[in-house]
């Protein structure tokens, strides 16, 4: 029975799968057929900027869960971001470079703490298609970070944040987006306090940002 519900289940994913590419495919061939399409690649050529207003919640434990206790809280933050490189590449790969700054305050709402807040460098790659208004884009963070949760948790108030995200910008002008990611945060002082128990938490972020 087991086995059974697994292959319709694998059947039915790649089904979707095979639908999904054709789509993708047929949408890239409209957008090259229609020379009247609008790029965006403009906005993210070299020397461009982008600033952005994010909110979200992320939440713990996860992945290492064992005797982890729970800290959930909102993020709230600001991002300028810089692109490095002008749009390259051809198919899906087509994109650029881009490096941010991120100042950001999160309420702690359920768990031993009140507040996190810090800083972080992101480094972003963006897949910038012709005539697509929706902007794939994958990125990695460092930063430090500074919180009152329990120094049996994170040890001491300084800790440093290692980030991961994935998501998509919405073009709604030539000039402003709306942003959905997927974010996952570890929160630790690398072993420079007594306690490093750390804090793993993943989450949904929307933000709206603006090209200059």
């Amino acid at each position: 029975m087991r086995m059974q519900l697994r292959s319709k289940l694998v059947e039915r994913f790649g089904i979707a799968t095979v639908v999904f590419v054709m789509a993708l495919c047929g949408s890239q061939a409209q957008s090259v057929q229609n020379p009247d399409a609008e790029d965006f690649a403009d906005f993210f050529g070299a020397g461009q900027y982008e600033a952005s207003i994010n909110a979200g919640a992320l939440f713990s434990p996860f992945i290492a869960t064992y005797q982890r206790p729970t800290i959930n809280y909102s993020v709230t933050s600001f991002e300028l971001g810089y692109m490095l490189s002008n749009v390259k590449g051809r198919g899906l790969l087509r994109g650029n470079f881009e490096m941010l700054g991120d100042l950001f305050g999160d309420a702690i709402f359920k768990g031993n703490g009140s507040f996190i807040t810090g800083v972080t460098i992101w480094g972003r790659y963006n897949f910038v298609q012709p005539g697509w208004r929706f902007v794939p884009y994958a990125q990695a963070g460092l930063g430090l970070t500074t919180t009152d949760i329990d120094h049996k948790i994170v040890g001491q108030p300084f800790n440093f944040n290692l980030n991961l995200g994935a998501g998509t910008r919405y073009m709604l002008s030539s000039r402003w987006a709306l942003d959905l990611e997927y974010r996952f945060q570890h929160i630790s002082n690398a072993n420079t306090g007594a306690h490093n128990l750390g804090i793993n938490a993943h989450g949904p972020v929307l933000g709206i940002s603006y090209f200059f």
